[in-house]
Parts: structure tokens; sequence; C-alpha cells
């Protein structure tokens, strides 16, 4: 029974921390620290709609639309993650959560697209904006990798913490 247990919380626990690495990203929460940075980097008005692209636990968002009245939409694939931060977006009203792979879904209203997921993923995430994003101003933000042989609009660097990798829709 005791052995039992154990394998279920186990398996609970890995599908919520590894689930998301089939599609391109384990779940690794943005820390708090850094919503302030992010928000920063990207000039968040009021208004904007701000994609989080494997949302995990919406924190970010949460934050970001209660400080400065974005609309948030995070899209997550873990379904225990997503599971989570729908019953908290009951109870907000600048927070949508998606369910599923966001290659699916229509990102084109994005004024802001933030990310972190393995590079290799890139290409499909590089193809998703270039073919669904109408809006040349519509900001990508990346954490810790870069994409690829493009330019990056700002760089944004501090000595032992996230890397941040700007760009514009019209340099991709």
């Amino acid at each position: 029974m005791i052995l039992e247990i154990f394998i279920w919380v186990t398996a609970f626990f890995l599908i919520i921390f590894f689930g998301g690495a089939l599609f391109g990203a384990t779940w690794i929460p943005t820390k708090k620290k850094e919503f302030e940075r992010i928000a920063r980097l990207v000039q968040l008005n009021p208004g904007m709609i701000f994609y989080d692209l494997g949302s995990g636990d919406a924190k970010l968002l949460f934050y970001l639309a209660q400080k400065y009245n974005v609309i948030c939409v995070g899209i997550e694939i873990s379904p225990i993650l997503y599971l989570y931060s729908k019953f908290k977006s009951l109870f907000s009203n600048n927070v949508r959560i998606k369910y599923g792979n966001f290659l699916k879904y229509d990102l084109s209203n994005a004024d802001v697209i933030y990310a972190f997921l393995l590079p290799s993923f890139y290409p499909k995430l590089e193809r998703k904006i270039r073919d669904n994003i109408n809006k040349e101003s519509t900001l990508i933000l990346l954490s810790t990798w870069p994409f690829e042989n493009k330019k990056q609009f700002k760089i944004d660097e501090k000595k032992g913490e996230t890397v941040y990798y700007l760009y514009k829709k019209a340099d991709l």
C-alpha cells in the first residue's frame, strides 16, 4: 500500500515537472523577482495583450494582470498545471488560461509573447509567429536562449540571473 502511494505521488510530480518536456519545455517557474523586469522590458501598458506560452501555474500572468491591467493569456500543455491555473483564473477578469499545444491557437492579437522553451523547439515557434502574427510591432520575449541567427531588439543580462532576449516580429 505504501509503495503504491509512493508510485502515484512520484508519477504526479513527474507529470507536473517533466510532462511538458515532450512538447518543448519542462516546468521551471519564472521567479517572482523577475516579474517586474519582464514588465519593464516589454513596456507593459493597460489593455495590452500578453501571451505566456507554457504558462505553468500562471503566477506571472496574475501578477501582470493585476498590477498593469493587461489582458493575459496563458497556454499550458500539462493537464495538472492547466487545471490549477484555470481554476485560479475563474477569479480574475484579465487572465485567460487555455489548454494544449500553443501551435494550435491563434496568437494574432498578441502584443507580447513570452516563452521559456528549449531551443530545439524554436523553429516551430518562429514559424508560428511568422505565419500567425500580423502586427509587426508584436514583441517576443525569450528566456535563457536566443533564436538562432536572429538579431535581438534588446538583450537584458544581469549577473547570476536569467538572460532575456527581446525581438520584434518584424525582425523574424
